[in-house]
């Protein structure tokens, strides 16, 4: 079965995708598409329209997506990268909401048929931040990607 967006997020509380969880959870997708350094423009769209299908963010669009890459791209040292990351993986306390994220983030980076070491790297210190044993979190990945 095809991984589904909607499907992943749909035993999530409404009140655990509150806007700023919501807008958590987008964040951490763009961090893991664009933890390869690369996002083309098709692979932006794509990300923008997986984000879009997330409960709350129906209205998610480019611009909301620019501005996020925006905000990133001002994290310009490795440690302010690693304390935002840290910053929103702790605010996704939640762990229905907190596997689901990470499934979105497994997504994501492969939008672009692939993983690189550095979107590995991103996916395992994601994992452990969000509490899940390595076994655990290689079963949600090939649940996304078989």
């Amino acid at each position: 079965m095809a991984y589904n967006v909607r499907r992943s997020f749909n035993e999530i509380r409404a009140e655990d995708l509150l806007t700023e969880q919501g807008l958590r959870v987008a964040e951490l997708a763009l961090w893991s598409a664009t933890s390869d350094g690369l996002v083309e423009r098709h692979e932006l769209e794509g990300i923008v329209s997986t984000i879009r299908q997330v409960p709350g963010l129906g209205d998610f669009d480019e611009d909301d997506a620019q501005s996020l890459l925006e905000e990133m791209a001002g994290f310009d040292s490795d440690e302010a990268v690693t304390a935002r990351l840290h910053a929103l993986a702790a605010g996704i306390t939640e762990p229905g909401l907190r596997r689901a994220a990470f499934q979105l983030a497994v997504y994501c980076a492969s939008s672009d048929g692939e993983f690189s070491a550095d979107e590995t790297d991103f996916l395992e210190w994601l994992a452990s931040a969000f509490g899940f044993a390595p076994e655990d979190a290689e079963a949600m990945i090939h649940e996304v990607i078989p």
